[in-house]
């Protein structure tokens, strides 16, 4: 199972923590506050190993997840997953910063971490307002606040773009699938629900949770107008598999994606909306 899919299911089962989203206010500090301009920086997820990243700052990086695929990162020590870090191993590599999304499920980990004399920026990131605020709280956390802001308005104006190009058209219904065994779909709430919307579709799924296992029998009968599989490689690639029974499926309306962007609330967020863009709406796509 691909890592960022796996890291959805087991969070199925994590708490659930009272914060409120970085859009509505809700980024706390754990701990000490950080150094003006910190120089070492750990990453407790890879969207935000990404937006560190894209605000010029890969180099004050010193430990990632064993989920982060960035190239820049590549060498860099990995201190444990979204849901597991090893306090041990974050406070072994002397950070004056943590990044931390505080939905992730790793709460004790993160407080140890501050009990420590670590300084965590908690950022609830579950929306794509989120995304947007994150950006800016983390440009000013590592000393690089104007970057932050620019970064922050450029995915507001790639936002703005897509909405603008989906705006009335047609609105198909999409099942967007992050596990195949069990069957698990993004429900509303959940940040590809978000996406969809922007993009100019439905979520074929209603009523139910962000992250539901889902019966094949309700996907067949809620009949999407297109599946969207973004559990593609988590069983090696493969064909359509279960998927199959789904009448879309069979009418050959089916997109796979072969990377977990979709489930990575970050800086890729315009570039996503735009692949989901042209696959919702090819007759509007150049």
């Amino acid at each position: 199972m691909r890592p960022l899919i796996a890291t959805c299911l087991l969070a199925l089962a994590a708490p659930a923590l009272a914060w409120r989203g970085a859009g509505a206010g809700g980024a706390q500090w754990l701990g000490p506050h950080p150094p003006s301009a910190p120089r070492r920086v750990v990453s407790l997820a890879p969207s935000l190993t990404d937006m560190a990243v894209a605000l010029g700052k890969a180099g004050a990086l010193v430990g990632v997840t064993r989920y982060d695929d960035a190239p820049e990162v590549a060498k860099l020590p990995r201190v444990g997953g979204f849901l597991d870090p090893s306090p041990e191993a974050v406070v072994a590599l002397r950070p004056d910063l943590v990044l931390w999304i505080a939905d992730g499920g790793a709460l004790e980990a993160a407080r140890t971490i501050a009990r420590l004399g670590v300084p965590v920026l908690a950022l609830p990131v579950v929306s794509v307002d989120d995304v947007i605020s994150t950006t800016r709280a983390v440009g000013s956390a590592i000393g690089e606040a104007a970057a932050g802001e620019r970064l922050a308005r450029e995915l507001e104006g790639g936002l703005a773009r897509v909405k603008a190009r989906a705006r009335g058209l047609s609105r198909p219904r999409v099942l967007f699938v992050v596990g195949r065994e069990p069957l698990v779909v993004a429900g509303p709430g959940s940040y590809p629900d978000e996406l969809l919307r922007i993009a100019g579709a439905r979520n074929a799924v209603e009523g139910t949770r962000p992250w539901p296992v889902y019966p094949l029998e309700k996907a067949v009968a809620d009949d999407p107008d297109l599946v969207i599989d973004a559990a593609y490689l988590e069983h090696g690639g493969g064909g359509a598999g279960r998927l199959a029974a789904i009448p879309a499926v069979r009418r050959g309306r089916l997109v796979r994606l072969d990377d977990d962007d979709a489930l990575r609330p970050g800086p890729r967020m315009v570039r996503v909306l735009e692949q989901l863009f042209a696959v919702v709406h090819p007759e509007a796509s150049p």
